[in-house]
């Protein structure tokens, strides 16, 4: 190990990146000692430190001062914050995040259609039954149904993308599709309840024509359903042209 200062901690948390990418320490355990990374790394407490600190400025780990450094299992939510903050001050708008979806989503759908295996198609479905059923029309529970569709609807289309069997495009779905829940939290985008029941019965045409590995089916679905969402966002105030939103905790920046 290059013995210059400043290059230690870099160099020590690469190494314990390219541990964890080796599943040495898998996602949820907790990391040595500090003591320990002294030991075995040959170096300083402030420079264990720093590199701990390089590590969890990234989300890869998590600490506390009650367990310590702690792998993290969730790696697509700093992915997802720093692409909203990209997104910020780039002034990307709804209608950017929605053409990015009409890339990527019609041909998602086209090999789910070809490569789900049968768990995936069975999740696909229970997914999509689990927004069916109507309210009883009281205040609260169209908001209980407004918060159910906003999750339920945003992993619909990350089991989607999983039964794509391309990893990547699970990632990006699941990056993407989690910035729209983070935009619909913040009140602007729950879907009023006829275009909420359009959306359903598209999402049931979707699944059906993944389980019937019918791919061109599910293609021009997704298209279909992609195209009532821009016809859906026009109707808001601002339209395709509000922008995303950086939040954090609920509040807005």
């Amino acid at each position: 190990m290059v013995r210059r200062a400043s290059a230690l901690p870099v160099q020590v948390a690469q190494s314990l990146l390219q541990r964890i990418i080796a599943e040495e320490f898998p996602a949820g355990t907790v990391l040595p000692s500090e003591r320990e990374l002294q030991d075995h790394y040959g170096v300083s407490r402030p420079v264990v430190r720093e590199a701990i600190k390089l590590l969890a400025a990234r989300g890869i780990i998590a600490t506390s001062s009650g367990q310590g450094a702690v792998v993290a299992s969730d790696m697509t939510s700093p992915a997802r914050d720093a692409l909203v903050l990209a997104f910020f001050r780039a002034h990307a708008s709804a209608e950017d995040i929605l053409n990015t979806r009409m890339l990527l989503e019609p041909e998602i759908a086209a090999m789910a259609a070809t490569q789900a295996t049968p768990l995936q198609t069975r999740r696909i479905n229970s997914v999509t039954r689990a927004l069916d059923g109507e309210s009883d029309g009281s205040e609260e529970a169209q908001a209980r149904l407004a918060d159910r569709w906003s999750t339920t609807d945003a992993r619909f289309h990350v089991l989607l993308a999983e039964a794509s069997q391309n990893p990547v495009l699970a990632i990006l779905a699941e990056v993407i599709v989690g910035i729209l829940w983070q935009q619909r939290k913040s009140g602007r985008n729950y879907l009023p309840g006829p275009e909420r029941e359009l959306a359903q019965e598209q999402h049931r045409a979707i699944a059906a024509a993944v389980a019937a590995r019918d791919p061109e089916a599910a293609r021009q679905a997704m298209a279909e359903h992609l195209k009532s969402t821009r016809e859906a966002l026009m109707q808001y105030p601002d339209g395709l042209q509000s922008t995303i939103d950086v939040m954090i905790e609920g509040g807005r920046v």
